[in-house]
């Protein structure tokens, strides 16, 4: 499916989209605690409702009502296949889990997902009573110390310690190494801790006791990775509120709010609400973003009508997502007259005055999103294929793109 859309002056005020990372935890917490829980404001973009379904292959007894999720408990079983969709998260959090559980449980999805690297998990618990072949996890964990290199996904730890968080007994993680993307580990304790799970931070990592005390209900707040869109046309082109965004947040991806005023935009916070305006824009040195990979494109869509040059650092897992995002970084900056160059170990954006242009979606969310945020200041109308792919994270991306005064003709 295609979009067209024209340059536009933004002002208006949208909700964030409910935060994907949460709404994530809070289902399988809720799940592997056993007792009902009603989490609210979950919206359902595909990755959700992908763990959803596969928390319900797994023995979970799951009720959507409206934007609430009742998690009733759980029916054992002893065998399953778990569809995980396109969502990378469902996959790596619930593997180690399904093997807490004593589960035999084969993992499939769909486009990129069954490509991309689950060794480490393998390594993670072997010799721990279970085995990961291909992407069947097979026995049952047990309680003890478990060794992993800090350099891994965050998703892997963060299904080791949902993981061990349901066994009856107590556990330990050492990371070796500095660990990548803590933040994302933060919000895992964070739900656990919620949920009742005493889970105590170490130098080297974590001491788990299993078992869950859980409440009866739960609130999934707004998503920073979802908001950094809109915030960016705000910086670009007028001024944008986003509401149902907590400030300070654990998620990682809030880092664009001072991103964006490092690029010379002007921002308020105020309650739950976040507005940012136009200012004048200048490249920045450096930012590094090892611990927010999900907004690099975004920032590199604002960097592209920055004077001078933006550098980026920590973006090697950036090719490994649901598409190679450094070449679709290049691509769409390309298509719109700016320069980008990637070395092996930076990405650097020189800024200068995007024209309209045909983008390649990439059938990838993150990449559909960060050409309209160009597409919203550009000169000239541009066209957006793909634009379907936002169902993964934000089915309403468009609509509120219309409700800060864009004119979007989706679907043509």
């Amino acid at each position: 499916m295609k979009v067209v859309l024209s340059p536009f002056k933004a002002d208006g005020e949208i909700s964030a989209p409910p935060s994907k990372s949460f709404a994530h935890r809070y289902i399988i917490a809720a799940f592997l605690a056993g007792k009902k829980c009603a989490i609210h404001n979950v919206g359902f973009s595909e990755d959700v409702i992908s763990t959803v379904s596969a928390v319900r292959s797994l023995g979970g007894i799951v009720e959507k009502k409206g934007d609430t999720v009742i998690v009733s408990g759980k029916a054992p079983v002893r065998q399953a296949t778990v569809d995980c969709g396109e969502s990378g998260s469902t996959m790596r959090f619930l593997m180690p889990v399904a093997a807490a559980l004593g589960i035999e449980a084969s993992f499939t999805g769909r486009g990129k997902l069954i490509s991309r690297p689950v060794e480490d998990i393998s390594a993670a618990i072997q010799g721990h009573g279970a085995t990961v072949f291909g992407h069947t996890v097979r026995g049952k964990l047990v309680c003890g110390v478990y060794r992993i290199s800090g350099n891994l996904s965050s998703q892997f730890a963060s299904g080791l310690l949902f993981a061990l968080s349901a066994l009856s007994g107590d556990s330990e993680i050492i990371f070796t190494g500095d660990r990548v993307s803590k933040g994302y580990i933060d919000i895992t304790v964070s739900v656990l801790r919620e949920f009742g799970v005493k889970i105590s931070e170490t130098v080297a990592g974590y001491k788990i006791k299993g078992g869950f005390n859980p409440p009866e209900k739960a609130f999934v707040e707004g998503d920073w990775s979802g908001a950094a869109s809109p915030l960016a046309i705000g910086a670009l082109c007028g001024r944008v509120a986003v509401k149902n965004l907590k400030y300070p947040s654990l998620q990682p991806d809030s880092a664009v709010l001072d991103i964006l005023c490092r690029f010379g935009a002007k921002a308020s916070a105020e309650k739950d609400k976040i507005t940012v305006e136009k200012g004048t824009l200048c490249g920045i040195d450096e930012i590094y973003c090892e611990n927010f990979p999900d907004i690099a494109q975004v920032i590199c869509s604002v960097a592209a009508f920055s004077s001078g040059t933006t550098r980026l650092t920590g973006v090697n897992r950036l090719k490994i997502k649901e598409s190679d995002r450094i070449a679709a970084i290049i691509n769409t900056l390309k298509t719109c007259g700016v320069r980008a160059e990637y070395d092996g170990v930076s990405l650097t954006v020189y800024g200068g005055a995007p024209k309209g242009g045909d983008f390649d979606g990439g059938k990838d969310h993150r990449t559909v999103m960060s050409a309209a945020v160009i597409a919203a200041a550009a000169d000239g109308i541009s066209t957006i294929t793909e634009s379907e792919y936002c169902a993964k994270s934000y089915p309403s991306f468009f609509e509120d793109i219309k409700l800060l005064g864009g004119k979007a003709d989706v679907g043509i």
